[in-house]
């Protein structure tokens, strides 16, 4: 998560400021809400560490920004039901409808999200969206990869046939997503996912 974000309830929901997550009043299931301002790193590590602990328990994320691949690499960890935060100022009873929708069994996605993964599935989710449970989109995959092997910014843009400020704008994008500063832990990332040898180059795209 950006550092605005909280994990927790949105207003209105009563959580002590204290609790990293929070539950609903619905008996059916165990409902918790994560707000976040994106799904970064630390808001895909927190999800993974509490379906670790609550397997059972649905999520509903409340994002300020959240993209098909973002729903993709967080769904494996109980996520039910994803609602943007602009979506709540508009209607301030949709969080309430959206939790009775999980506590019984229901999912939920963000319109237009919901029918562009629709359309992925039809084909190849992991070519268009990557792969559950892995935060970094497909191309960031390639450049890490090649980082790996040693290639300089000018090498991987050769190798992938771009252009070096994209190649650059990738990235910049993959360190800004796993919250780390240099390249090396990026890569140190791909390696504990397993990434650097499951993902070959013609897979990753």
């Amino acid at each position: 998560m950006s550092p605005n974000a909280a994990v927790g309830a949105p207003p209105g929901d009563n959580a002590p400021a204290t609790d990293p997550v929070a539950r609903s009043g619905i008996a059916t299931k165990d409902v918790v809400v994560v707000t976040t301002d994106r799904v970064d790193r630390t808001c895909h590590d927190a999800l993974k560490i509490h379906y670790a602990r609550h397997p059972d328990a649905a999520v509903v994320l409340v994002a300020g920004r959240v993209t098909p691949h973002d729903i993709v690499a967080v769904a494996p960890y109980g996520v039910a039901a994803v609602v943007r935060a602009a979506e709540l100022r508009t209607d301030p009873g949709l969080l309430r409808s959206v939790k009775a929708l999980a506590a019984d069994g229901g999912h939920r996605l963000p319109s237009g999200v919901g029918s562009r993964l629709r359309t992925a599935a039809a084909g190849s989710v992991r070519q268009v969206l990557g792969r559950p449970g892995i935060l970094l989109k497909p191309a960031e995959v390639d450049v890490v990869v090649l980082v790996a092997e040693g290639l300089t910014r000018a090498g991987i843009a050769g190798r992938l046939g771009q252009g070096a400020e994209h190649v650059r704008y990738t990235l910049k994008n993959a360190l800004e997503r796993l919250g780390v500063e240099r390249p090396a832990a990026a890569v140190a990332y791909a390696a504990r996912e397993g990434l650097l040898w499951e993902l070959p180059d013609q897979e990753a795209r």
